[in-house]
């Protein structure tokens, strides 16, 4: 990533943006690898197709977490009540699954996998834990908090 490159739009759209550029210079990189192999470079020299697959890996990485930033201001979750509408807010609690179910008493599964499998979300009276990949995000009821 060429710093002076780096779209003149800074706001949440561009960082979006940014991310789905980065994104694809990325599979360009995987690409490479896949065609002429890690060790491969450049006729002209320069860095391997590992370097810069790290490289591309590490810009994606970078416009992500700009982005993650500035997304958690705008996360919730809605929930629909008949004709009412509640939102839960983004909190930075992020916890595994083996800390969710002793957190909540699980004795119904035997591995994390089979809970995981069973739940997406998970109410609790503050507020409801969301998987993300393998962890739970807590988003809280500000009405609670």
């Amino acid at each position: 990533m060429n710093p002076k490159l780096l779209p003149a739009n800074d706001d949440l759209p561009g960082q979006i943006s940014r991310i789905v550029e980065e994104a694809g210079e990325t599979l360009q990189a995987i690409g490479k690898v896949e065609r002429f192999g890690i060790q491969s470079y450049h006729p002209a020299g320069g860095q391997n197709n590992a370097a810069h697959l790290l490289s591309e890996l590490a810009d994606l990485r970078h416009a992500i977490s700009v982005a993650e930033q500035n997304l958690t201001d705008h996360a919730k979750i809605i929930l629909l009540h008949g004709d009412q509408k509640h939102e839960l807010h983004w909190t930075s609690t992020l916890i595994t699954t083996r800390e969710l179910r002793d957190l909540i008493g699980d004795e119904d599964h035997d591995n994390d996998n089979d809970f995981n499998a069973e739940h997406k979300a998970i109410a609790v009276c503050a507020g409801q834990w969301h998987r993300e990949g393998l962890e739970w995000r807590f988003y809280v009821d500000p009405e609670l908090d």
